[in-house]
């Protein structure tokens, strides 16, 4: 089986074509490994998405029959629910995440002649990866929020000034587009770095950021462009759903249509759809995305640290 070398320096349109490569002769192995995995994870979460926007959809369509405003998918559902449906989707994220990044983390370190990574490789390690990313997430939401009351602090005292407002919604905006595909790409790509290098988030975003230095516009591009690829194929997925809730707001409906029967076929589709879309994002489009910025971060560290030529090096010491 032909393998797709991640330790190598490439240029942008290597990147793409590597990529792509590795997508189509890891077809059957990437995915079929994710979708056993964590398939059954977001196959619940998908599920009850589906049903808690069904809940919201129900109680929005009351609220305009009684003249009262418009309602959330947060709306209508007890805390319970929304607990447990926090736990489950914290828990798909977690063992998706796990999964990709253990995947390339073994794909890097196994021989041609031993290619495809089985399933069974990875998931002996699934759960001490999945409990590393998830302290590091807590760790990484501490950080984030104490750079939020800083940052909104700033902006408060700023916007004091009155005539400075207009200045401050541009400058936020620009950055706003200038720096979403980096911080994108570095979330992600710090995720595997945790499992890869077993480090601390801080430390991984610290080495994401400081590899990308002096190839910030290049990334800016590639993850741009990826993103907005992927974004059409996150409304195919999405579509279902999003003409279901269509037809549902702007359709007169009858008495008859209000009756139990209905409201269970409408509650099957809501969760069959949500079901659809939930499956798409975390177990298409996410481990795509994550598959082009691991082979970005790749390219990084072997401009910077030749890390293909010292684990050669090595090989032939032990030799």
């Amino acid at each position: 089986m032909e393998k797709i070398e991640l330790r190598k320096a490439r240029d942008f349109g290597q990147l793409f074509n590597d990529s792509i490569a590795f997508l189509r002769v890891n077809f059957k192995s990437f995915f079929g490994t994710i979708v056993f995995l964590a398939g059954p994870f977001v196959m619940l979460t998908g599920l009850l998405a589906g049903f808690l926007q069904y809940v919201s959809m129900q109680l929005s369509f009351s609220n305009r029959l009684n003249g009262i405003g418009p309602a959330n998918i947060f709306s209508g559902n007890s805390v319970s629910t929304l607990c447990i449906y926090g736990i489950i989707f914290l828990l798909t994220t977690l063992v998706t995440n796990a999964s990709v990044a253990l995947y390339f983390k073994l794909y890097d370190q196994t021989a041609t002649q031993d290619l495809p990574i089985q399933r069974n490789a990875i998931s002996p390690l699934l759960a001490a990866a999945s409990w590393r990313l998830f302290y590091n997430l807590l760790l990484l939401g501490i950080v984030m929020s104490v750079f939020s009351l800083a940052l909104v602090a700033v902006f408060y005292v700023l916007g004091q000034a009155g005539v400075f407002n207009v200045i401050i919604g541009l400058t936020v905006f620009v950055a706003f587009i200038i720096f979403i595909p980096p911080l994108t790409y570095t979330l992600i790509i710090a995720n595997f770095i945790v499992i890869r290098d077993e480090i601390l988030i801080t430390a991984a975003i610290g080495k994401a950021w400081r590899y990308m230095r002096g190839s910030f516009w290049q990334t800016w591009i590639l993850i741009f462009c990826v993103i907005f690829s992927l974004s059409m194929l996150y409304m195919i997925f999405n579509a279902p759903t999003m003409i279901l809730t269509v037809v549902n707001t702007f359709t007169r409906r009858s008495a008859e249509a209000q009756s139990l029967s209905s409201a269970t076929n409408n509650s099957l589709w809501y969760m069959a759809f949500g079901a659809l879309s939930t499956l798409g994002g975390m177990l298409v489009i996410s481990p795509i995305l994550t598959c082009f910025c691991v082979f970005n971060f790749y390219n990084h560290e072997e401009r910077h640290e030749g890390t293909s030529l010292l684990s050669r090096i090595d090989t032939f010491d032990k030799n």
